[in-house]
């Protein structure tokens, strides 16, 4: 599910979403006063309706709600299983009157079967389900109930953040999936990372005991970005083609390769090749040779024109050097991927460990510092702090950083706790 938020149809009150498929058809000429009138007859029209989310916890592969929408005839409305919890809930939005169109019917009447099977959920003390109001609304253990709580995104890096303790990643996943998934309009989990996504399948496959799996994947360094529609991922392709711009993959190779012949092999060295991709150049550099190197790069993408982000983390004798375009980054796909889904900031929650989370944890949402972050990261914490030491800026008044006493997943836990959207 990419978007939060819900596209009302174009309907009229007496008709039902089974209405809305249209078959394609020549568009007639019109005239622009005509167009202008048929655009506020639709915002009109849009006005009159609403929604009613349900999440059904479950793990049929292929539930259907059978229903009724404010009394007209009874039909079937496939659930989708929802990204960060495929094996346990799925979801569906529909489209409810804002006013009901009959006194006598509930706003929503149905029951939930198995597929084509004749295997049906109902209320525990028999009958149907029926919703009186829109609003989101949690089907669990054969009785409904309206979602409360506020939905919130969690935007997290994996390697020492949500990964690297069994017992702490299961512990998140478990509030995730049983707290948090159906809280109000729908939490979304999100993971920000340096990895491929190839990387990140292999590693979701070897922790799949204990790790929560993402509605959606912001990977190689903010270069990429994936969504999980229950059952495939699907690539971001208007995210990929806007990073073309300002960026030449050329030039950043031949700056790279410049900086390296100055440092020496045995100082610097490109990365494999499944860590780079069109919009990510990623090089190991020793530490004593990385300013020099950062200087070098800098005048060659002066006298190219190039403008890029360069993002440094490691910690030891070596540091990782990704170098992505001027649009890229984990702070600028973290936005990206929040409009998406249309979360206010102080529901976005970034949470990291190392040098190359900085950028996505100094944006305007409130961020998680995990306690067992490297070295840059907490230098930069500390610095930070100097300046937003007496800050208000997060949810509830508080503090806009946190750093937490845990490690890893412990420490996210923590943070939503500290923010009250736990």
């Amino acid at each position: 599910m990419l978007g939060k938020g819900f596209k009302l149809p174009h309907l009229s009150p007496s008709c039902s979403p089974a209405c809305t498929r249209h078959s394609a058809r020549p568009l007639p000429r019109v005239h622009a006063t005509s167009v202008e009138t048929t655009f506020q007859t639709a915002s009109q029209e849009a006005k009159l309706w609403t929604h009613v989310k349900i999440f059904f916890e479950t793990p049929w592969k292929q539930p259907v709600l059978h229903g009724s929408i404010s009394g007209a005839n009874w039909d079937d409305f496939p659930l989708h299983r929802v990204g960060s919890a495929p094996n346990r809930w799925s979801f569906c939005t529909l489209p409810v009157p804002q006013a009901p169109t009959t006194a006598s019917a509930p706003l929503v009447e149905f029951v939930i079967r198995h597929g084509s099977k004749d295997e049906w959920n109902k209320p525990a003390q028999g009958g149907n389900y029926v919703i009186h109001a829109p609003g989101s609304y949690t089907i669990r253990s054969n009785a409904v109930q309206a979602s409360e709580g506020t939905p919130v995104m969690v935007v997290s890096d994996l390697d020492g953040t949500m990964v690297g303790d069994d017992a702490a990643t299961a512990a998140f996943r478990d509030w995730w999936e049983e707290e948090a998934v159906a809280r109000g309009s729908g939490s979304v989990l999100v993971y920000n990372t340096g990895r491929s996504l190839d990387s990140f399948l292999g590693l979701i496959q070897e922790k799949g005991h204990c790790l929560a799996h993402p509605d959606a994947l912001i990977s190689a360094v903010g270069t990429k970005v994936y969504s999980f529609d229950g059952k495939s991922w699907r690539e971001d392709e208007a995210w990929t083609a806007q990073l073309d711009k300002e960026w030449d993959l050329v030039a950043v190779r031949d700056a790279a390769y410049k900086a390296l012949t100055q440092a020496g092999r045995d100082n610097m060295h490109f990365r494999p090749k499944e860590e780079l991709n069109q919009h990510k150049v990623t090089c190991g550099v020793r530490v004593e040779v990385l300013d020099s190197v950062l200087a070098s790069l800098a005048s060659s993408f002066a006298d190219a024109g190039v403008q890029a982000n360069v993002i440094t983390s490691g910690h030891g004798d070596w540091r990782f050097m990704d170098v992505v375009p001027i649009r890229a980054g984990k702070l600028e796909a973290l936005q990206y991927v929040q409009g998406l889904y249309g979360f206010p900031t102080q529901q976005v929650v970034a949470c990291g460990d190392s040098g190359n989370d900085i950028l996505m944890l100094q944006g305007n949402n409130p961020a998680v510092v995990v306690g067992n972050s490297q070295p840059d990261l907490v230098r930069w914490y500390t610095d930070q702090m100097k300046t937003e030491a007496n800050s208000t800026s997060g949810p509830g008044g508080r503090a806009r950083l946190y750093l937490a006493p845990r490690h890893e997943a412990y420490s996210i836990l923590e943070g939503v706790q500290y923010w009250n959207l736990k």
